[in-house]
C-alpha cells in the first residue's frame, strides 16, 4: 500500500502534464491538484512516527518561530484590503507551506528497506521514460503533437513557440505542462538520483538509478536551458565530490561510466548542447542579467531592487492561477521569486519566509554533517546539493520545483532516520552517537 502511495505521488508530480495534453476535456485544476491530494492522503493514511516529527524538528531548530510567522502572517495576508479573491488566498497559502509536510512523511514511509528499494525503482522507471519522451519530442517537429505543451482555454500552446531557432528544435517538456517543469525535474532528480545509486548497496536498485541519473542527465540539454545545465552540472560535481568519486577507483569507474555516456548523448544529439551555446553567445544580456538575479536570494538587495507595496497586495496575488481565474490584471507585477513575496506580503512577511527557507538551508547542512560522520558520503552530497538550492528554486510560485524539491529532502531525512535508528538500536559505536548528539542535541532521544 505504501508503495502504491509512493507511485501515485511521484506520477502526479511528473506526469501532471501528458493529463492536461492528452486529456483536455478534463480541467486542467484537476491535475495541478492531484499531486496535493494524494500528498494529504499518504499524511493521513501514513501518519509518520512521533521520532520523525523529534528528529525534523531539532534539524530545524528555532527557525520554527520563522516558519510559524511566516504562516501567520500570510495567513493574515489573505483579508488584506488589497485582495480579491479568497479562493486565489486560499491558493497561495497552499502554495506557501503545504509541501513543507512531505519529506516527514515521504522519510517515515522510507524506513522500511522494502518500500526504500520500490521507491528507487519508481523513481528510476519514472525519469527513465520522462528522459524517452523528451529524446522524443527533441528529435520531433516542434509543430508536432507530442510537442504540445499544454491546452489554455481549449487552445494547444505548442513548442513552436519557444523553440531554439537556430538549430530549429523545439525546448522540450517531456511529461511536465511547460518547460519550466520539466527544468526543475532535470536540475532535481539526476541528483538525487546519483546520491541513491552511490549510496545503496543492492546491485539492482544501484543499476536502475544510475542508468536512470545518466538518462536524466542526457536529456538536460533538450530543455534549452542556460541556467538548468549550469545547475544540473553543478549539484552532480556536488554529489560525485562528497561521495569521492575522483578519489576511489570505484568511483573512477562510475565517472567513466559518466562520462562515455555523456559522450553519446552529445554525439546522438549535438544540436542540443548546440542550441544551449546559440543561446549563451546571442543572449549576452540576458544572461547577465539572469546571473545578477542570483543576488536578489538576498533580501536588502530584493527590497532595493523592486516596487512593491509596503504591506502587500495579499497572499496568492501573484499566482499563476490569477490568470486561469481571469482576475484583472494588477498594479504590481514581476517574475522573479522573492519580488513575487514582497508584491504579495509586504517586507516583513517577506523576511519571515525567507528565514523560514534559510531554515531548510541549515537544516540540510545539518544533516549533511550527521552522515558524513555516519559514513553517507552519497547522502551527504545530496543534503548539501539541496541546501545549495534551496534558494536557487521557486518555491511559493512553481508547484513542480516545491513538490520535487521536498520529496528530495524526504529522502534525505530518511537517511538521517536511519543513521540515528541503527546508533540507538545497537548502540555498539558511541562515538558515532557522541557525534550526532553534538550535531543536534535533542536527536539522540528516540524513545
Amino acid at each position: 500500500m505504501k508503495g502504491l502511495w509512493f507511485f501515485a505521488l511521484m506520477s502526479t508530480i511528473c506526469l501532471e502534464g501528458l493529463g492536461r495534453k492528452f486529456l483536455p476535456s478534463v480541467p486542467g485544476f484537476v491535475f495541478y491538484f492531484a499531486k496535493d491530494g494524494v500528498l494529504l492522503l499518504g499524511w493521513f493514511r501514513f501518519p509518520p512516527p512521533a521520532y520523525v516529527g523529534r528528529i525534523t524538528r531539532a534539524l530545524y531548530g528555532s527557525f520554527r518561530a520563522a516558519w510559524i510567522a511566516g504562516f501567520a502572517w500570510t495567513l493574515l495576508e489573505i483579508v488584506n484590503p488589497h485582495h480579491d479573491s479568497i479562493t486565489l488566498g486560499v491558493i497561495g497559502l497552499r502554495a506557501y507551506w503545504l509541501w513543507w509536510i512531505a519529506p516527514a512523511v515521504i522519510a517515515g514511509v522510507l524506513q522500511d528497506p522494502v518500500e526504500k528499494k520500490r521507491a528507487i525503482y519508481v523513481l528510476s522507471f519514472l525519469s527513465i521514460g520522462i528522459s524517452i519522451l523528451a529524446m522524443v519530442q527533441f528529435v520531433s517537429p516542434a509543430t508536432a503533437d507530442v510537442n504540445i505543451y499544454s491546452y489554455v482555454d481549449g487552445e494547444a500552446v505548442r513548442a513552436d513557440t519557444t523553440m531554439i531557432y537556430s538549430t530549429g528544435h523545439a525546448r522540450v517538456a517531456s511529461t511536465f505542462s511547460y518547460i519550466t517543469g520539466f527544468s526543475d525535474f532535470s536540475i532535481l532528480v539526476p541528483a538525487l538520483l546519483l546520491s541513491l545509486g552511490l549510496g545503496t548497496t543492492d546491485p539492482k536498485p544501484r543499476r536502475a538509478a544510475l542508468a536512470a541519473a545518466l538518462a536524466a542527465g542526457a536529456s538536460v540539454p533538450m530543455t534549452g536551458s542556460r541556467s538548468t545545465l549550469v545547475l544540473c552540472v553543478g549539484v552532480l560535481l556536488i554529489i560525485a565530490w562528497s561521495a569521492g568519486l575522483f578519489f576511489t577507483a570505484a568511483g573512477r569507474r562510475v565517472l567513466m561510466g559518466a562520462i562515455v555516456g555523456a559522450f553519446i548523448g552529445t554525439a546522438a544529439f549535438p544540436e542540443a548542447l548546440q542550441g544551449i551555446q546559440d543561446r549563451f553567445n546571442t543572449s549576452n544580456e540576458e544572461t547577465q542579467s539572469r546571473f545578477l538575479e542570483v543576488f536578489q536570494i538576498l533580501p536588502p538587495v530584493a527590497m532595493a531592487t523592486g516596487d512593491y507595496p509596503i504591506i502587500g497586495l495579499g497572499t496568492g496575488m501573484q499566482q499563476n492561477a490569477r490568470a486561469m481565474m481571469h482576475l484583472p490584471d494588477l498594479a504590481y507585477g514581476a517574475e522573479n521569486e522573492n519580488q513575487r513575496y514582497l508584491i504579495e506580503v509586504g517586507p516583513l512577511g517577506f523576511i519571515f519566509v525567507w528565514l523560514a527557507k534559510l531554515g531548510l538551508v541549515v537544516a540540510l547542512l545539518k544533516a549533511r554533517k550527521l552522515l558524513q560522520k555516519a559514513g553517507r558520503a552519497a547522502a551527504s552530497g545530496a543534503a548539501l546539493a539541496y541546501a545549495v538550492l534551496t534558494f536557487l528554486g521557486s518555491f511559493g510560485f512553481d508547484h513542480v520545483w516545491q513538490a520535487l524539491y521536498f520529496s528530495g529532502v524526504g529522502f534525505i531525512l530518511a537517511e538521517v532516520l536511519s543513521v540515528m535508528r541503527v546508533e540507538q538500536e545497537s548502540k555498539l559505536n558511541p562515538a558515532a552517537a557522541t557525534s550526532a548528539a553534538g550535531v543536534f542535541p535533542e536527536a539522540h532521544r528516540l524513545a
